[in-house]
């Protein structure tokens, strides 16, 4: 009973914590956004959102998204997270609050998740709580909030269920905690963000690996991981399976070393720790360090990191359990690029190359600080006697800090000539990855070293505090609470000052601008505009995009088509700036801006050669093999070739055209037969053909291998194939005579996953029922 009641409270002030974070927006309704204007909820999720939910409510499920890159997976990309049941708020609330409402959700399930944790290793209670609330608005979790990254958001949180359940399992060997595992792996996975997942899986690994060795039972310890890992795919593989499928089909199968090494931890944003500005704060001051400040940024405190330096130090073994050694390591992992260690891991661990921002394992070495901050707490409340050493440290750090921060004050006030500016000129003339608009020079220098001295400052004086009030605790214990409400003002404070909001009605009024512009100009056709998403949103097809389910045909396409060499690059590219006449195969007929005032459309400039925009499905008779991918790109951009009579393919069409005389005149359309096509849901369309003699019908939308066309009715053929054509378009060939074929974007994968889980949520709601009746009921809990 008293178990229950400690968790109800605690429970209660993690909830009071964070209304008093976003209460304010919550309130608001629909009239202000959690997340800076211009980043990726702005210009993606809040569409994504719109999008996805619109079609749930018809009852279609999007497995495909036929409004970016001419087509291409959606459902199993994972961001969009269709099958997560918070998600499942944007059905019954508008998209503006639903993301409101998840983001606080999970702030609150962060904190709440390694509330248990900590309260697992029976930690004092205010260890547990301090410990929740630092994660909950720590730097590497709040500032996900200021980029707008929802799956990030959604996904990380569940990490302190996963590590909470190998703890449980260890300890106790009970089965409820392998199932309290899987449900942890299982929303991970359906959360959106499958690289936050597959890091996880590694530090878990890492995690039970350690404690099986510490306590002689690795063989007991891995099986219940495995176990844990097994349900949670199985339970999840409606969504894995696919995702894994179409991820052989992008570029995140095979990025190069120089994409997958960006976004590392710089190592020197370990001073994020306790200074998280002294690079810029990205509020008042831009970041001028490496990469983005969102995540490259440690912050839990100082206070919170003398608690982790003194559990470090003097913490039980039995519940530190390797958190240094593993917060290290982690943060080793983060740095990636910038260790020799991340090419060994990048050309030989499965699957490790695959993503970029390694930075992301900053998050997790951050849950081991915490736990190592609590533990700290915990042993000096029980601790008769405190040593004088965690002051004298926290004394030194702050006086060394106010030092610095002088020094750098007095050398930025000096202008040009001192030492300052010229470390900060030395950083504009680098090579280096400095990414934020920063206007390098005299005036930014002096506003730059104020920021820092100001920083360096407050963690000055924060430090000599801190040291004041553990020197007070060795005569007064209850002074140590004081050091735990100054740890939790400081991360509260900074989370609240990095809380940005912004207006969704003009974005969304940007949809709407479109859409009145798409019913003036009716067609088949595509855009090419600054923003991809508001085509999206608006039922416009745009020939780009911004996601990581890029196909790599598509990416090699685009690649050729503007004379670059590396498809791998356009994963981190935003837009594209021009249009290339290439695009004429994709149907590109303007060249589309958003302004205040409405819609600027041009049309877009493709008449070179014959590469104008081509018809969404036309029939033609002329095929060639190329099977090498180069020479058939080649062969695209040759002035001689005409996509409307002729088509490059990989292998010989079944049935096949009668060849044509070489040369020969080109046919016309009508000649060759008749072809209709009607969409029927983003998945589906259905044709109906009629041909004199057999053809190739081509349709201007991305191949992929999960497009597969059946017979509806009897008809001249039984079975059909869809091909890739002209290297990222589709084709199917037909036999002379009345088609009427339904074209279907179904993986196998998907089929497959949604069995398997199927099977699994039943297996899973026995074994709650089975351990239901075997105990009391208090115990599954």
């Amino acid at each position: 009973m008293r178990d229950a009641k400690e968790l109800t409270i605690g429970a209660a002030i993690l909830l009071v914590a964070t209304l008093a974070m976003f209460g304010d927006v919550l309130l608001a309704g629909s009239e202000r956004i959690l997340s800076k204007d211009g980043e990726d909820l702005a210009r993606i999720f809040l569409y994504w959102q719109d999008f996805s939910f619109a079609e749930l409510r018809h009852g279609n499920l999007p497995l495909w998204n036929p409004h970016i890159f001419s087509g291409a997976p959606y459902f199993a990309g994972f961001q969009p997270a269709l099958l997560y049941p918070p998600s499942w708020l944007g059905l019954v609330l508008s998209p503006v609050v639903a993301i409101n409402v998840g983001v606080a959700l999970h702030v609150f399930l962060g904190g709440l998740w390694v509330y248990l944790w900590t309260r697992h290793r029976r930690l004092h209670p205010a260890a547990c709580l301090m410990a929740g609330l630092v994660f909950m608005f720590c730097g590497a979790h709040t500032l996900q909030i200021y980029r707008g990254h929802l799956p990030n958001l959604r996904t990380l949180v569940w990490a302190p269920l996963v590590l909470l359940s190998v703890d449980g399992w260890i300890d106790s060997g009970r089965v409820r905690w392998t199932l309290i595992g899987m449900a942890a792996v299982a929303l991970q996975l359906l959360a959106g963000h499958i690289q936050e997942v597959y890091y996880t899986g590694i530090v878990a690994a890492g995690y039970a690996l350690l404690l099986g060795l510490g306590r002689k039972q690795v063989v007991r310890t891995l099986g219940g991981l495995g176990a844990i890992y097994l349900g949670g795919a199985s339970l999840a593989a409606v969504q894995l399976l696919p995702g894994i499928d179409a991820a052989r089909e992008t570029v995140r199968s095979g990025l190069t070393y120089a994409v997958a090494g960006t976004y590392a931890f710089p190592p020197e944003n370990l001073l994020t720790l306790v200074l998280p500005g002294i690079f810029g704060d990205i509020v008042t001051t831009p970041y001028w360090g490496r990469w983005t400040l969102t995540e490259m940024c440690l912050f839990i405190g100082v206070a919170p990191f003398l608690f982790a330096v003194y559990g470090a130090r003097h913490g039980a073994p039995a519940q530190r359990r390797y958190s240094l050694a593993l917060a290290v390591v982690v943060l080793i992992l983060a740095c990636g690029s910038y260790t020799p260690l991340y090419r060994f891991l990048y050309a030989y661990m499965p699957a490790f190359g695959n993503f970029r921002g390694t930075t992301k394992f900053a998050f997790l070495a951050t849950l081991f600080v915490v736990m190592l901050a609590a533990v700290g707490l915990d042993q000096a409340l029980r601790d008769r006697a405190l040593p004088r050493w965690p002051a004298a440290l926290a004394g030194v750090a702050g006086g060394v800090l106010l030092a610095a921060g002088a020094a750098v004050w007095g050398s930025a006030a000096a202008g040009d000539g001192a030492w300052w500016a010229r470390f900060l000129a030395a950083i504009e003339s680098s090579t280096g990855p400095f990414h934020e608009p920063v206007e390098w020079g005299p005036p930014f220098f002096m506003q730059a070293g104020r920021h820092t001295a100001i920083v360096l400052a407050i963690g000055g004086t924060t430090f000599l505090v801190a040291a004041a009030f553990w020197q007070t605790a060795r005569r007064r214990r209850g002074a140590l609470y004081a050091l735990v409400l100054l740890g939790v003002a400081e991360v509260f404070t900074y989370a609240r000052y990095s809380r940005p909001t912004f207006d969704p009605g003009p974005r969304l009024r940007a949809s709407d601008q479109l859409r009145r512009f798409l019913a003036r100009s009716p067609g088949d056709y595509r855009v090419l505009g600054f923003d991809p998403y508001v085509a999206m949103s608006s039922g416009a097809y745009d020939v780009y995009g911004y996601d990581p389910m890029l196909l790599t045909r598509y990416a090699e396409f685009l690649t050729a088509a503007y004379g670059r060499t590396d498809p791998g690059r356009l994963i981190i590219t935003t837009r594209l700036e021009r249009a290339a006449p290439l695009l004429g195969m994709l149907r590109l007929r303007y060249v589309i801006d958003i302004a205040d005032r409405g819609v600027h459309a041009q049309v877009a400039k493709l008449q070179v050669a014959k590469l104008q925009e081509l018809p969404r499905a036309f029939l033609v008779t002329r095929w060639r093999v190329i099977a090498d991918s180069a020479a058939r790109l080649a062969t695209l951009k040759e002035p001689t070739f005409d996509p409307r009579t002729t088509v490059l393919l990989e292998t010989a069409p079944d049935p096949a055209p009668d060849p044509a005389p070489d040369p020969a005149p080109d046919p016309a359309p009508a000649s060759v037969g008749s072809v209709h096509v009607v969409d029927l849901s983003t998945d589906a369309l259905e044709i109906d053909a009629d041909l004199a003699a057999p053809a190739v019908l081509v349709l201007s939308d991305s191949y992929s291998v999960g497009w597969k066309a059946t017979p509806l009715g009897a008809g001249p053929q039984r079975a059909y194939t869809v091909l890739p054509a002209d290297h990222t378009l589709r084709a199917i060939p037909l036999a002379a005579g009345q088609h009427h074929v339904r074209l279907e974007y179904r993986p196998t994968a998907f089929v497959v996953g949604a069995w398997i889980t199927a099977v699994a949520l039943v297996a899973y709601t026995v074994a709650i029922a089975v351990l239901w009746r075997r105990r009391d009921a208090s115990d599954l809990l």
